[in-house]
């Protein structure tokens, strides 16, 4: 213990000030970047919310309409609306619970994951082009970055605190 307080004495709070604001700009860069980088539409891409709503559906397996808008910080009414249409086109389906039709959970389908699969890799060929443009000893310190700030992320969340996202999860569950 009395190693974190000389640790946290000896750090001037500037410098943690410094790194936040950096982490925030970090963080609107690489949306920028998405939006810019990674057309959605060009060549039969998608756009970022049905992606990351893929992406959720495959993470949770099966998830509620509350947790899964939650998780991506989508409105439920905008969120029913992309997984209606994702049920027409085969790629998510939609299951009622047969004690309480209200109660609706979506999963991902097999065309779901095909269609996720294909939407990654055409991102990543998009990535990959631009590594190119960096030499070998840039692109090893890019990944050793990029695993630096993974595992920094990792340390910041906050198991007191449990996210939005686990919070309506738990909620949902409560009603199987």
């Amino acid at each position: 213990m009395e190693k974190e307080s000389t640790r946290t004495a000896n750090r001037p709070a500037g410098r943690d000030g410094e790194v936040a604001s950096r982490f925030l700009e970090l963080l609107g860069t690489m949306k920028r970047y998405v939006r810019e980088r990674l057309p959605p539409l060009a060549d039969g891409g998608m756009s970022e919310e049905r992606f990351r709503t893929l992406l959720t559906l495959r993470y949770y397996g099966k998830g509620y309409l509350k947790t899964l808008a939650a998780h991506d910080g989508l409105s439920s009414s905008a969120l029913c609306i992309m997984l209606n249409r994702m049920v027409e086109e085969k790629l998510a389906a939609r299951t009622e619970d047969p004690d309480d039709r209200r109660n609706v959970s979506y999963e991902l389908t097999p065309a779901g994951s095909a269609r996720l699969e294909a939407e990654f890799e055409r991102r990543a060929e998009l990535v990959r082009s631009g590594l190119g443009r960096m030499g070998d000893a840039e692109r090893a310190r890019f990944a050793r970055a990029i695993e630096t700030v993974m595992a920094g992320v990792e340390k910041l969340k906050s198991p007191e605190r449990p996210s939005p996202a686990k919070k309506a999860r738990r909620e949902a569950e409560s009603w199987q």
